[in-house]
């Protein structure tokens, strides 16, 4: 190639890598500590580690089912999960019943509850920083994943200017010459070592910036359920659960489902995802919908029935996040990505130290700080941003809130309403929120004991009658004795259950 071209190139990529390398760093850090999210989350939660052979996994999604109901009867599940991982227990993802959103954990054998958690854990958490800087923001999700592109130039443009790469894949790096030479032999070192791990994040970070701009292909679409009143049929238990299971590997031969979603809304339907043997699992599992009250089967497809840009979604989530070969590629994934933070900070380090000499005697930290002249003060801003998020977000009077629904009547005449989540030990603030009309006073019971009575304060259409308990360790059941002038009075019961923390 032209030295000139070449020289032109060499400059764009060291002025890129001073004001986004330490961008990039942060990127490569909390990509590569999201691998393992989940199990560093989990070191200290030792009863949901199970590392039982996947052939003696028998638990079915209704003795699953059976399992959460028996310790939680209270509760509401949406989606189980069977072997999340070679060495997790089941997961479900379900609510409390007070509302909040829980993931029960449950042996892959039994189908017992092993364990309980947070639904907002470290690993949700650090995803939504490494994706959008913790605002869940579509526009920065696509700012941060067009970044691919210059990721992607860096890559192209590192090779272009350093001549015969391929020597130098195992040129170990000297101390002799000094720090910023060291520096810059470590930096090669990192981008030939890394260079796969980087291609591959580039490439799938533009694929999430074309589907997070609408560019997703297409999929089949199941048929529409018989309509319903309820969200879930009268029937509705570990049998049905069962039966509809057996329907589904009857639509595809050799379906084996390994995740079963409930339906949210009176208009849902099951929904079963699992491999069929002969599909590649690189591309993706075949999916049935059944109708919870005919047990029909409303649509079954395979991977080779998607077509655009949806086909090759399981993939490049595969190769982005390093699970395409389990514990293996995860691993590799890990070492690659701290190779790959090692080679942003270098990156910052040679160039700081060319751009700010006067600084030579400062240490690493500080001299990198002041060779990035404006940039830095962009990075002040945004770590400034990130901190407001969180406390936002994370900080006292966060808790998001939440609702209960009476077992004994309907959500359109009354239901609870919580500004923080059911904890022990902690007073619990309550709104009843009454669409009955006529109601004057509220008579509260707790757990078999009546606590207090309120007046009725009317805002438009919905009266609110707000009161405080102190749950117990154990149910917690609350009667709400709704009175008229004419001495009608209409009862509604809620089961939120015991704390689980």
């Amino acid at each position: 190639m032209n030295r000139k071209i070449r020289n032109s190139l060499f400059k764009l990529h060291t002025w890129l890598g001073l004001h986004l390398s330490l961008f990039f760093a942060f990127m490569f850090l909390t990509g590569t500590l999201l691998v393992a999210g989940l199990e560093l989350e989990s070191i200290g939660r030792p009863d949901i580690w199970n590392t039982i052979d996947k052939e003696k996994r028998t638990a079915s999604f209704g003795m699953i089912y059976d399992g959460i109901k028996e310790t939680h009867p209270e509760s509401g599940v949406f989606l189980m999960i069977k072997r999340p991982t070679p060495w997790f227990a089941d997961r479900t993802f379900g609510r409390t019943g007070w509302g909040e959103n829980v993931s029960f954990w449950t042996d892959p054998v039994t189908g017992t509850i092993v364990g309980e958690t947070r639904p907002n854990g470290f690993r949700e958490i650090l995803r939504d920083l490494h994706d959008t800087f913790l605002t869940e923001k579509r526009a920065v999700f696509m700012l941060v994943s067009a970044t691919s592109v210059i990721l992607l130039f860096q890559i192209i443009s590192g090779f272009i200017t350093y001549r015969r790469f391929w020597k130098g894949f195992f040129r170990w790096p000297s101390h002799a010459s000094g720090l910023r030479a060291w520096a810059g032999s470590t930096h090669r070192l990192t981008a030939l070592w890394s260079a796969p791990l980087l291609i591959l994040t580039a490439v799938t970070s533009f694929y999430f910036l074309l589907g997070s701009l609408g560019y997703e292909g297409t999929q089949p679409q199941p048929k529409p359920p018989v309509p319903r009143e309820t969200v879930l049929p009268a029937n509705f238990g570990s049998d049905l659960i069962d039966q509809a299971e057996a329907h589904a590997r009857q639509a595809l031969p050799g379906f084996e489902p390994f995740i079963m979603f409930l339906p949210d809304k009176p208009t849902g339907s099951f929904g079963f995802t699992g491999h069929v043997a002969g599909h590649s699992v690189f591309f993706g599992p075949s999916n049935v919908s059944i109708d919870p009250v005919t047990l029909e089967v409303l649509g079954a497809y395979t991977p080779s029935e998607v077509s655009g840009l949806a086909y090759w979604k399981p993939l490049m989530n595969m190769l982005h996040f390093g699970t395409w070969g389990e514990a293996y590629s995860m691993a590799l994934w890990i070492v690659l990505g701290l190779i790959t933070t090692c080679l942003a900070v270098t990156g910052a380090l040679i160039f700081a130290g060319r751009l700010a000499p006067e600084a030579a005697h400062l240490g690493p930290i500080r001299r990198i700080w002041r060779g990035m002249g404006w940039t830095r003060w962009a990075y002040l801003l945004l770590m400034m941003g990130i901190i407001a998020v969180a406390v936002l977000r994370f900080g006292p009077g966060s808790h998001s809130k939440t609702s209960a629904f009476a077992v004994d009547a309907p959500p359109s005449v009354v239901w609870m309403l919580m500004h923080a989540p059911l904890r022990r030990d902690t007073p619990l603030d309550i709104e009843l929120r009454i669409s009955e009309p006529n109601v004057e006073t509220v008579s509260i019971e707790f757990n078999g004991n009546e606590v207090q009575s309120r007046e009725v304060m009317q805002t438009g259409e919905t009266a609110i009658a707000s009161f405080q308990l102190l749950p117990s360790d154990m149910e917690n059941t609350i009667v709400a004795h709704l009175q008229k002038p004419d001495t009608d009075t209409r009862t509604a019961t809620f089961r939120l259950g015991r704390p689980l923390w």
